[in-house]
Formats: structure tokens, sequence, C-alpha cells
């Protein structure tokens, strides 16, 4: 029995959805499938090599900003273990080393970058090639094909080239800005994502310090940022939906969420474990307010942990949200000009920023 042949050949790279699901790109006889499974369920997406016009590599901060964030957490859970002693000491140690281990394997798989295929109809992310290595290893692999598919453009087959296409009306706008028109339909207003990021920067900085300063009016303050980055991470969440938001904004603006919930279970920890403590005021909540308010981080191991997790959390998805946020509004701020080289009219679309 002759062995059958594989239809598809998988490209290097791979990427989890939030939560759910996996991205992954597949190599066909003449055309790529890029497939988003998650519990049996596969949605697909073909691409024919004779349609490619473009596939565009963006190399990315991301990774940097990770990499500079896991170094800071590593310090951050290396001090409490040196002053704490026993069982603490070694939490923290192993948080530690935990880090550790996730900053030399985002080392080794090499910076982040952004991928798009682009056809004459639509303009695709490739989500599973966000790696550098991994987006050139792949385009090795394409190239020949998208090449025998199309052919080999030469210096002089650049000068046979029309201005204009034949058949097209000198009076009408090329199709780019038409395409550039519908892309901004999906795009939303930004104000909610930003004044999320920032709120998460503001806990932040509260939650650092009380490291410094123990005082009713910072917990106070803390407590008015939380109410807002939850009140404002389910309005990013309604606004984004069905929108054309870069995925890794999308994540963040999740991640939020669960950053929400983990901070909330955690306070109640503290509360509760405190409020056992300490029977006497147990059942008069401002007076358990105060009294945790007036406790430093460096008093409690429990207290100091909640504020390691707020301080890390808030930075690690702040400040990236603020990068990503700030460049996607200044690309989408620029008037996308086009000009028709026969008629020299000149056409405008300008898209409302997005968040």
């Amino acid at each position: 029995m002759a062995n059958k042949v594989k239809e598809y050949k998988k490209l290097p790279g791979s990427k989890k959805g939030f939560l759910i699901g996996k991205y992954t790109l597949w190599q066909g006889a003449d055309h790529l499938l890029h497939i988003f499974s998650r519990f049996g369920v596969e949605d697909y997406k073909r691409f024919y090599f004779s349609d490619i016009q473009a596939i565009i590599t963006r190399k990315t901060i991301v990774g940097k900003i990770q990499n500079i964030i896991l170094v800071c957490l590593i310090l951050l859970f290396l001090l409490p273990a040196y002053i704490f002693d026993g069982g603490w000491s070694l939490l923290y140690v192993g948080g530690s080393a935990m880090m550790f281990i996730f900053l030399l394997i985002n080392l080794y798989i090499g910076p982040t970058c952004e991928t798009t295929l682009m056809t004459a109809v639509q303009t695709e992310k490739l989500q599973s090639l966000h790696r550098l290595n991994n987006s050139c290893r792949a385009m090795d692999r394409l190239r020949l094909q998208i090449q025998q598919a199309q052919g080999v453009l030469t210096p002089n087959d650049l000068t046979s080239i029309p201005l204009r296409p034949a058949g097209r009306n000198p009076s009408q706008g090329p199709p780019e800005a038409t395409v550039l028109a519908k892309e901004a339909a999906g795009l939303v207003n930004g104000r909610a994502h930003m004044i999320l990021f920032i709120l998460l920067l503001v806990n932040g900085v509260l939650a650092t310090s009380e490291f410094f300063i123990s005082h009713v009016f910072s917990t106070v303050l803390s407590s008015v940022a939380s109410l807002g980055i939850g009140i404002f991470v389910i309005i990013s969440l309604v606004r984004q939906h069905n929108s054309n938001l870069p995925g890794s904004l999308r994540t963040i603006t999740w991640a939020s969420l669960g950053f929400v919930g983990v901070t909330f279970i955690m306070g109640y920890i503290v509360v509760m474990v405190f409020a056992f403590k300490n029977p006497a005021i147990a059942y008069n909540q401002w007076e358990v307010a105060k009294a945790i308010s007036n406790l430093s981080p460096w008093d409690s191991p429990l207290k100091l942990t909640y504020n390691i997790i707020i301080l890390g959390g808030a930075f690690f998805l702040g400040i990236p949200g603020l990068i990503i946020h700030q460049r996607t509004s200044s690309r989408a701020n620029k008037p996308a000009s086009v000009m028709s080289a026969a008629s020299g009219r000149k056409v405008a679309s300008r898209a409302p920023e997005p968040g």
C-alpha cells in the first residue's frame, strides 16, 4: 500500500487565543490555510498563492516590554525573599525563579512581530506568525511557491506596468481608497481603552506608594481606581466587539478583566484574614479598612503579596496597552491619501480613532 501524501504541511509558529483556541498556518499545494481551532471546532481561511499581493512583517517592541517587566518582577520577588524568613521567603524565591524561566523562554524564542497578508479584496493578520524567527522561516518556505504561481518580476517588467489598469475610469478613485473606507467602518473610539490603561498605571503607582507611605487616603484612591478599572474594562470589551482592533490590544483588554477578578479575590482574602486576626474590629468595615491602610506591606507578607500582584499586573497591562493604543491611534489618524497616476485626482480617507 502506497504511503499517503500529506496535503498540508504546518508552517512554523502558533499562537494561543485568549483562554481558548489556537492559531496555526498550513501550507497547501496552491494555497495557505489559516486555522483557528477550539474545542473541536475549527475556522478556516484560504489564501491562494496566485491571489497574494504582499506579506508584510513588522517588528514590534512587545517582546522588549515583556522582558523589561519580567526583570522588574524578578527584582520585586527577590526583595521580600531577602527580607522574610521561612515559608514566605521560599514562596518569593519560587516566584522569582518562575519569572526567570519565563524570561529565558522569551529571550530564546526571539523578538515579536506582526505579519499581515494582503490580497486584492482583504487584509488578514496571520496570528501564528507573531515571532520574527518563525515569520522569516515561513517566508523562506512560501517564497518559491508564490513565485511559481505568479512568476518573478524583473526590472524590465516594472517599466511595462500600465499607469492605470485597463478598463478603469480615470475619474474614479483607486480601489485602495474604497478598501480603506470599508476598514474605517469597523474602527471604534479609543477613549475607553486609554482611560482603562491610565487607571491601571495609577493603580500601580498607588500600590508602589504604599511601600513608603501607609495612609488611608491612598487606600481610598486605590479603591476608586479599582472601581474605575472594573467599569472601563467592561466598556472597552463592549466597544471592541466586532471591531478591527489589533489582536494584541484585544488580548490586553481581556487580560485586564482577569486582573480585576484576581485582585478582587486577593483583596477579599486579605480583609478576611485581617478580620479573623482582629475580632474586636471585625464587624466595623471602616475600622478594618483604616487598620489595613496603616499596615505597611513590609510588616505583613500577605499584604506584600497583594501589593506585588497589583503593582506587577497594573504595569504589565497598562504600559503595553498605552503603547499599542498610541501606535494604533497614530496610524489611524494619518489620512490615507492615494494618487491616481492617470488623472492626478487625490482620494483621501480618514479613519476615526481606534481604541
